[in-house]
């Protein structure tokens, strides 16, 4: 299946050593049918961490992509390593992603890991999203990680969700946007949907009208019915929203518990309506000075952003396509080398698992093998 670049959201998973990345990973592939079974670290059975040293060390070590197919659009996760020692995995991947999902262990609050990515992330103004996630944990402090993430990273920083008055255990969300309670069975996934308490209205209240006001802010067609009304109609909101976040106005924070099966399912809601295609990003500047617009009607232009050695397979090169359409037999012209290369075949993936695809339009990511 060929997306148009419309349709296509590029994200990355960032955050400390520990936070809950892979799980989470393996959680979103999950939740969207891609796979019939979670894998576990433990059981050394997870899409993302599938070499032998990530295995047996049981951290991520290299930056591994996956994708899903969630309502009409293709969304390419990369699960990228937390440890300090491979932050050039980090670096590399922000290069492609059009969004950055920050994830916060609500145990610990922002740690170090969290400090040295942001760096990069406002760097290359990346649009970003916090997750708080491990939100089942006995000693996790949501209120205390939120703080901390208002501290460092300033009023921008605005709530989505927060976890209910009304229970005792986390099995149920808060969602200040579509004002609505999701309430979670023994095994996750998919929620029911509750009233919010009374207990928790008016926090609700107050978080929804702070994003209104946020969506408000980044058009002035929108300030203005704002003013006229006090408030946005569904589609008013989304469209702020999205300018928003392109823009790094806001960051909106999520929670979650991705070892439950706890919120995936809303957070990728939002990455498909919300967060920006590759055609709403700025376009991609070269050495020269002369830009790169992602438009599949332009000639194709590739940039890869990484290359490793395989055993039996050879060299292995991970792109993004900033322009054009690519299909497999296609020649290029290397600006490097300056000679044109053959792209023998096409591939996407999830993880080690390779798919053959025919072709592909600008804003993909994707891999050639030898």
């Amino acid at each position: 299946m060929v997306f148009e670049t419309k349709n296509i959201r590029n994200v990355g998973l960032f955050g400390h050593s520990g936070s809950g990345k892979t799980t989470f990973a393996e959680t979103m592939v999950f939740e969207a049918g891609a796979s019939s079974k979670r894998g576990s670290i433990a059981e050394k059975n997870t899409l993302s961490d599938h070499t032998n040293i990530e295995r047996e060390k049981e951290n991520s070590i290299f930056a591994t992509p996956l994708h899903v197919h969630w309502k009409d659009s293709k969304i390419n996760i990369i699960d990228t390593p937390g440890l300090d020692d491979f932050v050039g995995e980090v670096v590399s991947t922000l290069k492609v992603v059009d969004t950055a999902v920050m994830v916060i262990n609500a145990q610990n609050g922002v740690e170090v890991g969290t400090e040295l990515i942001w760096d990069y992330i406002e760097k290359l103004k990346t649009p970003t999203l916090f997750v708080i996630n491990q939100m089942d944990s006995a000693k996790a402090d949501y209120q205390s990680t939120f703080l901390q993430l208002k501290e460092r990273f300033g009023n921008k920083v605005l709530p989505i969700q927060f976890p209910s008055k009304s229970s005792d255990s986390f099995d149920r969300i808060v969602d200040s946007l579509r004002m609505t309670t999701y309430h979670f069975g023994d095994e996750g996934g998919k929620p029911q949907k509750e009233a919010i308490s009374d207990a928790d209205i008016e926090r609700a209240q107050l978080y929804h009208n702070a994003l209104v006001e946020a969506a408000a802010e980044n058009d002035e067609a929108l300030m203005e019915k704002f003013f006229e009304d006090g408030s946005l109609s569904e589609q008013e909101l989304a469209y702020g929203l999205r300018l928003g976040i392109s823009q790094q106005s806001f960051f909106p924070v999520f929670i979650c518990s991705s070892e439950q099966n706890i919120g995936s399912g809303r957070i990728m809601g939002f990455i498909n309506d919300i967060c920006p295609s590759p055609d709403q990003r700025p376009t991609a500047k070269l050495q020269n000075g002369e830009d790169i617009a992602c438009d599949s009607q332009k000639e194709p232009s590739l940039f890869i952003y990484k290359t490793l050695s395989e055993p039996q397979v050879g060299m292995v090169s991970y792109f993004k396509l900033y322009s054009g359409s690519l299909k497999a037999g296609d020649e290029l012209y290397n600006e490097e080398s300056s000679t044109l290369e053959r792209i023998p075949n096409l591939y996407t993936c999830n993880g080690k698992q390779r798919t053959a695809i025919a072709t592909m339009k600008a804003g993909d990511l994707g891999v050639l093998l030898k």
